[in-house]
């Protein structure tokens, strides 16, 4: 391999670190967003008088 081949290589490790990385943030971003309005449909049904 040579030095030109090995220096192409090395920046796209920490590229693809950094879109697991972003990938990870937004899934938990999304799955937060879920949570929390699901939360306030269960709150908006309880103070509806759904529960009854």
């Amino acid at each position: 391999m040579t030095n030109q081949q090995q220096d192409q290589e090395q920046p796209q490790r920490p590229a693809d670190r950094g879109r697991r990385e972003f990938a990870k943030k937004g899934a938990v971003t999304v799955l937060a967003a879920l949570v929390s309005g699901a939360a306030r449909a269960v709150v908006a049904h309880l103070l509806t008088g759904g529960g009854e």
